[in-house]
C-alpha cells in the first residue's frame, strides 16, 4: 500500500523528500503546482490506477500558512470535500476514514512558508544573524521592505561555499539540520503517515 504527500510546490517536495529520506521513511511526495491548482490535481486522482484501485492506503496535503495558517487549513479542507475526500478536523492530523487523509500547514506561528521552518532550524547559527543586518540595512538605505523568506533563504545561502540559492536545493544538499526542533511537527507528522 502506498503512502503519498503532495506538496505545493517543487522546493517543498525537495525538502519533504530529503527529510523523508533522513527519516527511513518509504513515501511517495508530489507537487500539485501551487495552491490554487490543489482542487484539480485531487479532483484528477481518481482517474490515477493506485487510487482507482485502492491502493493507497494514506494521503497528506502540505500547504503554507501564507498569512493565516486557518485560512490555509479551511481551503484544503473544503477542497477536499469538494472531491469527495475525507478531512481531518484540525491541522496536523488524519481522517479516521479508509483512505487516510491528512493536512499539515506549513509555517511558523501560524504564518510563513517551509523557509520559515527551514531558517529556523539555522537561526542559532553564528552567520545568522547577518541575514537580518543585510536586510536592516537594504530597509534603512532603500525604504523597502518587509522581505520574504525567500529572499533570506537566499542571502543566507549565498554565505556558503555551495551557494544554491533555493530552499529545495539547500535540502538536497543537506544544509538544513534535520535534528533541529524546529522540524518536530512535520517529522511527527510524516512519520504518522
Amino acid at each position: 500500500m502506498k503512502k503519498i504527500v503532495f506538496c505545493e510546490g517543487k522546493d517543498d517536495v525537495a525538502v519533504v523528500r530529503s527529510l523523508a529520506t533522513h527519516l527511513g521513511l518509504s513515501i511517495e511526495i508530489e507537487s500539485y503546482d501551487g495552491k490554487n491548482n490543489l482542487s484539480n490535481v485531487l479532483r484528477g486522482l481518481a482517474k490515477r490506477p493506485e487510487f482507482a484501485q485502492q491502493k493507497v492506503e494514506a494521503m497528506a496535503i502540505l500547504r503554507d500558512a501564507d498569512a493565516d495558517s486557518n485560512i490555509a487549513f479551511t481551503s484544503v479542507k473544503d477542497a477536499l470535500r469538494q472531491n469527495n475526500f475525507g478531512a481531518p478536523a484540525d491541522d496536523g492530523t488524519f481522517s479516521a476514514s479508509t483512505l487516510r487523509v491528512g493536512i499539515f500547514i506549513v509555517g511558523v506561528n501560524g504564518r510563513g512558508m517551509i523557509e520559515d521552518i527551514c531558517l529556523s532550524s539555522v537561526s542559532d547559527r553564528p552567520e545568522f544573524s547577518c541575514v537580518g543586518d543585510y536586510f536592516d540595512c537594504i530597509s534603512q538605505k532603500s525604504q523597502k521592505g518587509p522581505f520574504s523568506s525567500k529572499a533570506k533563504v537566499r542571502v543566507w545561502m549565498a554565505s556558503h561555499e555551495d551557494h544554491e540559492f533555493y530552499v529545495g536545493k539547500a535540502a538536497d544538499e543537506g544544509y538544513w539540520p534535520w535534528e533541529s526542533s524546529a522540524f518536530d511537527s512535520l517529522k511527527n507528522f510524516l512519520r504518522a503517515l
